[in-house]
């Protein structure tokens, strides 16, 4: 009897002594100083600006063809006016110098915006967007004339 309590009581301090095994801790999270944060933070925020930088940089390049297309259209409706009928050409003459002086008015728009950040870039974005849209329109229409 004494020998069964023996062999009962060593399993059981066996068995709870293994349960033990096989878990380990999990490791602790390393120590982060507020002048490695302060680093990571510095680093991310000069990614943000380069990122931004090249998507402006990006979208001034897009301009700066659009408005070169613009010229291109202008010329061709001069030459158009210089073989139209005279009401004709008086027509096309309205509509060139309209968009000359639209185009000027988006040029100088664009040297606005290029020290431009944050919400006034949007904006000036946004203008310069709609204002080309508009002329790329008024030109189509001198397609037609």
């Amino acid at each position: 009897m004494k020998y069964r309590l023996l062999i009962l009581l060593l399993a059981l301090a066996l068995g709870l002594g293994l349960s033990g095994c096989g878990k380990e801790e999990p490791p602790k999270p390393k120590e982060v100083t507020k002048e490695q944060l302060q680093k990571q933070a510095g680093e991310l925020l000069d990614t943000a600006k380069q990122l931004l930088q090249q998507q402006k940089d990006k979208f001034l390049q897009d301009i700066n063809g659009r408005l070169q297309g613009l010229d291109q259209k202008i010329k061709d409706l001069q030459q158009k006016a210089e073989q139209a009928s005279p009401e004709m050409k008086e027509n096309l003459q309205n509509l060139i110098k309209n968009l000359q002086e639209k185009q000027t008015a988006i040029q100088k728009l664009l040297q606005e915006s290029q020290g431009a950040a944050g919400q006034t870039w949007e904006e000036l974005k946004s203008g310069l967007n709609e204002k080309l849209r508009e002329v790329e329109r008024e030109t189509e229409k001198g397609k037609n004339i």
